[in-house]
């Protein structure tokens, strides 16, 4: 046992510790004795279920479900359909998400079958309800289940079972249920099932009409479709969704469309999920490619018509849309003269072509490749699309000649931004940002809105001007990204289209109850120029992996074959792969990485599940739910216990607690006693609400990964929900991944981990020794200053004192002398003030000499560590400590750097051949390409993009709605460095030339060291280092300078931190937090350039408890502690024998002896709680 958890028995929510949560059970007073026998029923035979009742019902019944679905379909359930039988055991309403083949409407029948009450099943037409009423009879038939069944078609018998309510379940259209809503309201359905919702959500008026039909009045449907809401609109949404939650259930297939109407708000706010599908980005295709820029449309159709015969039928052909859609019907014309089987778009509506193309009987489809074409999105048939042709190259062609409408100026300032300097780029953000709010105004409403008129035509002038600027227009010449075409007299910007590219050829790779199918695309390429931006932009969105191939690489016989064979053999595969996709829970510290990891994968589908924000979406073999623990959920308790630990039988055992924020002051609080105290009005934000719906999610599905960082508190946090989540599923898995990125976490999901109990071990022990050691010298302080809100700390304290003695020492003075030779800045320093002055009066007498000049290789710096940023950032950008840190997290969450709490400089192969070598061969040649590691080993990185992507794509990518910063112009300033010093330490040493010069006075001489010359280049050129100073021998004095300055600077927070890794206190995870600490407590204050000093109230804490408690504010002390945290960690050490050391403190409170201070036993509390 490590320690205990307050309220956390999942069966009474009694005290309980983790081993036994870890083992699945209860707590010892509703279990006395573990049992090895089912958890459920040894709780039911001793008469103590209680709250497992939930659970265990929902189990007893998962296993009569299974059985009843095997003898109705002959097979088991998988999964994915487990998972949803346990949600609506546990009553939920829910939108299946799940790729083709997965069997949701037989999930939904048999559902609809199996519950009791009244069922309603809405359906878009007669023909279906009367299957549907078929099959639901066979069902019965095989399962023994009688249930009344009527399938409403509107004859005279249906009519008159119908007014007679002598049914279990009513099958009927949506325009019945619209029609009929009254008498439906009277029938008190308990389960609706609908199976067609894009046809179901055409009408908002069917949608109000099934809320009120759930049991919603018109005032909470109101109430829900309010435009602004407030906070308070918010809180009694979130309680009618409580007050209704469980009392009928709606099951529905997710929507496959977007749904237009306001009116799917409904289902956020009152059942907690989206309707709309989550969008998958899985794509398993082979991108090739033929250059065919010599050739006209005759020719790009021959070839196309050489692969349709090569490739057989189930095929897509778009055709780029700088032919025009007249083209198509050519297209079309050549095809069918040819002997193929062809579709055209513009002759069959999309539901005609998509039910012809249902059949499977044609040879290719042609459309136009434009995003709004029926072919390029919408179209499911994994078993027959299996191919694409792209008849030239998918491209954006954009007047550049721009009105005032904000989409039209938005299109061309997106598109131009790469190619802008500096100054107009940080602009041209402002009015994207800006012109993101307005992109559905319309032309006639413009002048309704005189401001917003004024400020486009601001813009409008800026984006005309630059098409008039020539060294614009020259820069764009050179551009690969985007580029200009003239037609008659106007300028065209031509950029590739990466989304309908990526949607077409999406088409023919699509995610299924057997795995993601492969599939072949084909750029017959017209324009080599749209090409390569198609190329830049398509690496950009999908990863530096993608890439073309050239056609004549492939064997496109054997391609098709393969493409056939695995259609055939997943469509006929029966048994094991109807588990080929599993359900599985990830969760991570926060939302943002949640949300994330998600996108990852395409577009999420969003619920919410109690407290708990849910993503969900297709990820190859697992539906993935991935959500938040918002940091940590447990602190250690206050008023238990020696300041939350327990000693029993010379083991220190700790009591933790859910973490509790009061609203109203935001405060963290633990105990219930606190809560009283010092949250009166009751509003708190309790983590155990969240623990519990992660419990709920848990028990839902198969699998769980948790994904908190890489690092001691990580494995803390991730061990708490471990042992919280334990008792609903026992598989969970520890995922550790470096940087946020689809590479790092596909790799974690594949090879997940064990818990680490040693880095759990350490991060308790810091936990006690650091609330010990806290709290009983803040209460000294208290004592002493009548101040409650005085801190002092393990750490806190040493690092004030070298504030101090800093502060004092830098009192004392030193002379600065400077001078100007060779158009340099000399600086040269002398502790003698006297003979300073006679130095700096003499300058006019100086001479020089060179000494010695010397060819020597100068090395970059290695990649940052979270110490060295720190400092860099507080030096260079004038970013606080704490600042910096939230920045990191920031440009970490969204994957755009590694880990950032780390003293590692070590960088691992991808980081030298898949993100350094890519940019610095492009950039500057394979000459500068110098990949090193810096060091060897170990898990952790330092501190390095994720991407070869520079600054000015990040802003790209932030133009385009790609990514969000929270505060984008500081966290690309700090990007910036991070990239810089990355690429400069994996670029080659520069070759310098070393002079070393004499200066001489008559009665003084000192030498210095210069570079006169690189001999040649290196990092320097993109992360400068030095400077280079030429030598001139007629050179004289040029100006000079006297000053006194501190014999040794004031620290700022940078430097700060510096010396606190020099000297061994705190970790990455801390340095920032203990500075911070520090100005909070006005012990330290900022003084104008950033520097520290202590105030006086600094000084008098400080005083007072280096002369009262010496040993607690001794810096060996506390580095003694960090070493042995360390081997704690690498299990050397037993973390008991720490907290025995560190538990003599104790003494300090009343200097009585330890046994008589505090004395709480643990069994005392155990029984009495």
């Amino acid at each position: 046992m490590l320690f205990l958890v307050a309220h956390a028995c999942p069966n009474c929510g009694g005290t309980i510790s983790d081993e036994r949560l870890n083992r699945g059970l209860p707590c010892s007073k509703c279990l006395p004795v573990p049992t090895e026998q089912d958890v459920c029923q040894a709780l039911e035979e001793k008469g103590q279920l209680k709250r497992l009742s939930l659970f265990c019902n929902a189990l007893s019944e998962l296993d009569k479900f299974r059985h009843y679905f095997q003898k109705a379909v002959g097979f088991w359930p998988s999964s994915l359909q487990e998972t949803w039988i346990k949600r609506l055991l546990l009553r939920e309403s829910f939108a299946i998400l799940a790729p083709t083949g997965t069997g949701k409407t037989t999930f939904g029948l048999l559902t609809s079958l199996y519950f009791a009450g009244k069922v309603l099943i809405l359906v878009p037409t007669r023909l279906l309800a009367q299957q549907i009423g078929e099959r639901l009879e066979e069902f019965s038939q095989k399962t023994g289940i009688k249930r009344q069944i009527l399938a409403y078609l509107g004859k005279k018998k249906d009519k008159e079972t119908f007014a007679s309510q002598n049914f279990d379940i009513l099958v009927c259209t949506t325009a019945f249920f619209y029609k009929h809503l009254d008498e439906l309201l009277d029938l008190d359905f308990e389960f609706v099932f609908i199976d067609d919702v894009d046809s179901f959500l055409k009408r908002s008026a069917h949608i109000d009409k099934l809320f009120k039909l759930l049991g919603f009045s018109e005032r909470e449907i109101a109430l829900a479709l309010k435009p602004q809401k407030t906070e308070k609109d918010f809180e009694k949404l979130e309680a009618i969704r409580k007050r209704h939650a469980g009392k009928k259930i709606l099951l529905m297939s997710s929507a496959t469309l977007r749904p237009r109407t306001t009116r799917v708000l409904l289902f956020r706010y009152l059942l907690g999920f989206e309707v709309q599908r989550a969008v998958s980005s899985l794509r398993n295709v082979v991108d090739a490619y033929k250059d065919m820029s010599s050739s006209d449309l005759a020719g790009l159709l021959q070839k196309a018509a050489e692969l349709v015969k090569i490739l057989g039928p189930g095929g897509l052909l778009f055709l780029s849309q700088s032919y025009g859609k007249d083209q198509v019907e050519n297209v079309v014309e050549f095809l069918r003269a040819k002997g193929f089987k062809v579709l055209s778009y513009l002759e069959l509506s999309p539901k005609e072509i998509m039910a012809q193309m249902e059949t499977g009987d044609f040879d290719v489809a042609v459309g136009l490749a434009h995003l709004a074409n029926p072919l390029v999105r919408g179209i499911d048939l994994p078993y027959i699309l299996r191919y694409a042709l792209f008849l030239g190259v998918p491209k954006h062609v954009i007047p550049t000649k721009v009105d005032l409408l904000p989409r039209s100026l938005f299109n061309v300032l997106a598109n131009i931004i790469g190619i802008l300097d500096e100054e107009e780029r940080l602009k041209a953000m402002a009015d994207l940002q800006y012109l993101r709010r307005y992109l559905t105004l319309t032309q006639e409403n413009l002048p309704k809105y005189p401001r917003i008129l004024e400020r486009l035509k601001e813009i409008k002038a800026f984006v005309d001007n630059k098409f008039k600027d020539e060294a614009f227009l020259e820069r764009l010449s050179k551009s690969e990204d985007v580029f200009l075409v003239k037609e008659g007299e106007e300028l065209f910007l031509v950029v590739g289209d990466t989304a309908t590219y990526i949607q077409a050829s999406g088409r023919v790779s699509r995610l299924t109850a057997h795995g993601l199918l492969k599939g072949l695309s084909v750029v017959l390429v017209e324009d080599l120029r749209a090409f390569r931006s198609l190329e830049r932009r398509l690496r950009f969105q999908l990863g530096e992996e993608f890439s073309f191939v050239p056609l004549e690489n492939l064997d496109l016989k054997e391609l098709s074959c393969e493409l056939t064979e695995v259609r055939q053999l997943k469509r006929n595969a029966k048994g094991a792969s109807r588990d080929f996709i599993k359900t599985a829970l990830v969760v991570v510290e926060s939302p943002h990485k949640a949300k994330t990891i998600a996108s990852f994968f395409g577009k999420p589908a969003v619920r919410k599940v109690g407290e708990a924000f849910v993503y969900e979406i297709p990820a190859e073999d697992k539906v993935l739910m991935i959500t938040a623990s918002l940091g940590h959920v447990f602190n250690l308790s206050r008023r238990r216990g020696f300041f939350g630990v327990f000693k029993e039988n010379s083991r220190f055992v700790p009591m933790f607690d859910s973490i509790k924020i009061c609203e109203p002051t935001k405060e963290q609080l633990v105990d219930p006693e606190e809560v009283k105290t010092r949250c009166p009005e009751g509003r708190i934000y309790d983590k155990r609400e969240l623990l519990e719906s992660l419990r709920k999610l848990a028990f839902e599905i198969e699998e769980v990964y948790i994904g908190s960082d890489p690092d001691a508190e990580g494995e803390k946090i991730a061990y708490d929900l471990l042992i919280e989540m334990r008792p609903f599923n026992s598989n969970i898995r520890r995922l550790e991944f470096h940087e946020v990125t689809s590479r790092a976490f596909r790799e974690a999901i594949k090879n997940p981990e064990e818990f680490n109990l040693n880095r759990v071990k350490a991060q308790l022990t810091r936990r006690v020794v650091d609330r010990w050691v806290g709290f009983v010298l803040s209460r000294k302080l208290w004592e002493a200053f009548g101040r409650k809100r005085l801190s002092a700390g393990r750490v806190q304290t040493p690092v004030l004192g070298w504030v101090i003695e800093r502060a004092d020492e830098a009192k004392q003075k030193k002379a600065l002398i400077s001078f100007k030779l060779f158009n340099e800045t000399f600086n040269l320093t002398i502790e003698d003030l006297k003979l300073a002055r006679r130095v700096f009066e003499a300058l006019d007498e100086l001479s020089w000499e060179i000494l010695e000049q010397k060819e020597e290789e100068k090395n970059p710096f290695p990649p940052y560590t979270t110490d060295t940023v720190l400092q860099d950032a507080s030096q260079r950008l004038k970013f606080s400590t704490r600042e910096t840190m939230n920045l990191l997290q920031d440009l970490f969450e969204n994957g755009l750097i590694t880990y950032h709490r780390t003293d590692s400089t070590r960088i691992s192969e991808a980081g030298r051949y898949q993100v350094a070598k890519p940019y610095i061969t492009e950039k500057f040649g394979e000459d500068y390409f110098y990949p090193r590691a810096w060091g060897e080993g170990g898990a952790h990185e330092g501190i390095r993009p994720t991407r070869p992507r520079d600054v000015h794509e990040i802003r790209l990518m932030l133009a385009n709605g790609l990514l969000t910063l929270a505060e984008p112009e500081r966290a690309l300033k700090l990007y910036d460095l991070i990239f810089k010093r990355f690429m400069a330490s994996q670029m080659r040493p520069a070759l310098v030339e070393k002079t070393i010069i004499r200066f001489s006075l008559p009665f003084y001489n000192w030498e210095e060291e210069i570079i006169t010359q690189i001999l040649r280049d290196g990092f320097e050129k993109l992360y400068p280092t030095f400077k280079v100073v030429s030598l001139s021998p007629q050179a004289g004095l040029q100006e000079k300078g006297y000053k006194l300055v501190p014999k040794v600077e004031l620290f700022t927070e940078g430097t700060l931190v510096q010396e606190m890794k020099r000297r061994g206190l705190g970790r990455p995870s801390t340095y920032a937090e203990i500075v911070t600490t520090l100005i909070q407590r006005k012990y330290v204050k900022v003084l104008p350039g950033g520097r520290l000093t202590p105030t006086r109230l600094g000084r008098e804490v400080y005083e007072f408890l280096r002369k009262n408690y010496p040993q607690y504010t001794d810096e060996a002390l506390t580095r003694e502690l960090e070493e042995a945290m360390d081997l704690i960690e690498e299990g050397k050490l037993d973390y008991q024998k720490v907290l025995a050391e560190a538990y003599r403190i104790r003494r300090l409170l009343s200097g009585e002896p330890e046994e008589h201070a505090f004395e709480e036993r643990l069994t005392t509390y155990q029984r009495d709680f």
